[in-house]
């Protein structure tokens, strides 16, 4: 946290010019009680007025340098809260595809708002008054060793013991503020997902369970931020009787040794002094645990994790002949998916993904597009690991078609592109590949009509085409499609199955659809089933179909 906080030296120097000012009031308007009540001793009225007027305008002075102090501080929180998401930001979307889905998406999300405000609100306010703290603690110090040396030296051993009492509390604190961390992710997420099936869940009467279950996690995330909140209450209330306790005994120690004819205002400013060497120690340990524990949490968000690293020793993408599965093995915690699963794919072959569901047809597809590495067996690619080849050169080499196709609220030129540079001829390919010029001659802009949040104004099927042009644009080696006609109709199921079997490229595709003279272009099945991958010819797959149709 310290490395990110001085990456903007100039700002730094700012902030803390900002936070050192703000001592010359407090030194001031202290100097300016004591004066005030000398007067009391003196019983001179011109003095009271005259300190008294010093007193006022020390407190003028107070308010104008708290107003240039926040004035030179707020600019270097703005950058530094700024700089935090926008590397958080950048974290998520360099992240590999292994690495992201480790973390559901809403987890994300939360990170990215619930933490970063929940850092915004509460570690500057704490850096600044540890600062000023710790720097009226020194000043005091330094002043008391001038007036009263030996009050000086047990000051220090009083504020060193009230220190290390007060630090016992900051394990505890830092994992309390983890947890609340933790159920945040968990509300956000578990809220997201309610959401986003709340139409089914009207649809079917169920909202009320679900919104006792979204109670539930409301009352579990409060009772933790509650216990947080009095946890540190109460850790503050110890500190302050602590520092009440030492106050009462300096009164009494400097009490004990006056002597006829003492200085009330020189009294008054050593028992200032001398307060002020414990009530900033009785905040510090509250305060740095408060840092701590947002700088872990912030630590956590922005560190890069090992495997998730681009390795510039890794092999780049290269498939010309075939991939080998050679005896792949690959479970969900206790739950084994594949055993010992051998088959070979050829280039430029179309291969249809059978099998039940939960078989492991999707695990499938992400075993061969880097998602999982943690599998037993090999993964070869004209030979080579694919666990070896570089991920940014695989994912270049490859695309995805999706059920769910997601399209950017732009024009439908980007949403192909995605923001990259294509000759029109390359475009125009995707685009007659893809079977969009229908829609595009509907369109008044064309390839420049605005696509609404999501692809609200287009239908299922141009939804779905865009997408495959998306696919064609980057001219893959490899295209996995995964249940991309499951919620389209008949006709649209058609046109979309027969656009992508007509792509020059390797295709490994799921679809539970079966659409006579379309589906059975395909070179071969994959039928995965009690953990094995069974390799058959198209023609011998529907063999077998129809002679269990005709048992049945």
């Amino acid at each position: 946290m310290t490395a990110l906080l001085l990456e903007d030296k100039k700002g730094f120097i700012r902030y803390l010019i900002g936070c050192f000012i703000l001592l010359s009031e407090f030194l001031l308007t202290n100097y300016a009680i004591a004066k005030i009540a000398g007067v009391v001793q003196s019983g001179d009225l011109s003095d009271l007025v005259r300190y008294g007027i010093f007193g006022l305008l020390a407190f003028v002075y107070a308010a104008v340098v708290f107003i240039f102090s926040r004035l030179l501080r707020i600019g270097f929180m703005r950058d530094t809260t700024l700089r935090i998401r926008r590397r958080a930001f950048e974290n998520i979307m360099t992240k590999t595809t292994r690495s992201f889905n480790r973390k559901l998406k809403n987890e994300y999300i939360s990170n990215l708002v619930n933490d970063i405000n929940t850092f915004e609100g509460k570690y500057f306010h704490a850096l600044l008054n540890l600062i000023f703290g710790a720097e009226i603690y020194l000043a005091s110090l330094l002043i008391l060793f001038f007036l009263e040396w030996d009050l000086a030296l047990i000051m220090v051993v009083v504020s060193f013991v009230i220190f290390l009492i007060n630090r016992s509390f900051q394990k505890k604190t830092i994992r309390m503020q983890e947890d609340v961390q933790r159920s945040g992710e968990r509300f956000t997420v578990n809220i997201a997902n309610t959401f986003s099936g709340l139409e089914i869940l009207k649809l079917n009467r169920i909202e009320e369970r679900f919104l006792s279950g979204s109670k539930r996690e409301t009352e579990q995330l409060e009772t933790r931020k509650a216990s947080v909140n009095i946890f540190t209450f109460w850790q503050g209330r110890f500190s302050n009787f602590l520092g009440f306790i030492t106050t009462i005994l300096i009164l009494y120690y400097i009490i004990s040794r006056l002597e006829p004819g003492y200085d009330l205002t020189r009294v008054m400013f050593v028992i200032s002094m001398a307060s002020s060497t414990i009530w900033p120690i009785t905040e510090i340990m509250p305060l740095f645990n408060v840092l701590k524990s947002n700088g872990t949490i912030i630590e956590n968000i922005l560190r890069k994790e090992e495997d998730g690293e681009r390795s510039e020793e890794q092999k780049p993408y290269d498939f010309n002949e075939k991939i080998e599965v050679k005896d792949l093995t690959f479970s969900y915690g206790d739950r084994r998916i594949i055993t010992k699963g051998n088959v070979v794919l050829e280039k430029g072959k179309k291969y249809l993904l059978k099998g039940a569901s939960g078989a492991g047809k999707s695990t499938f597809i992400q075993l061969l597009s880097k998602v999982y590495e943690d599998y037993e067996g090999e993964i070869l690619i004209d030979g080579r690991d694919l666990r070896e080849i570089s991920e940014d050169s695989f994912n270049q080499n490859v695309s995805f078609i999706y059920q769910d196709v997601f399209l950017f609220e732009d024009t439908i030129r980007n949403n192909i592109c995605l923001y990259r540079e294509y000759e029109e001829t390359e475009i125009n390919r995707a685009v007659e590949g893809a079977g969009l010029l229908p829609l595009l001659k509907k369109k008044e802009k064309g390839m420049d009509e605005a696509v609404e949040e999501n692809g609200k104004n287009l239908s299922g099927g141009e939804r779905q085409r865009i997408s495959i042009a998306r696919a064609i644009i980057r001219n893959p080696q490899i295209l996995f499609a995964d249940e991309v006609t499951s919620s389209l109709d008949e006709h649209l199921g058609r046109l979309v199955e027969e656009t992508i079997l007509s792509l020059d490229t390797t295709v490994i595709a799921i679809s539970h659809r079966f659409y006579d003279g379309i589906t059975d272009k395909y070179d071969a099945v994959i039928e995965i089933k009690n953990g094995g991958l069974h390799l058959k010819k198209m023609e011998d797959y529907l063999k077998e179909v129809r002679v269990l149709e005709e048992n049945l």
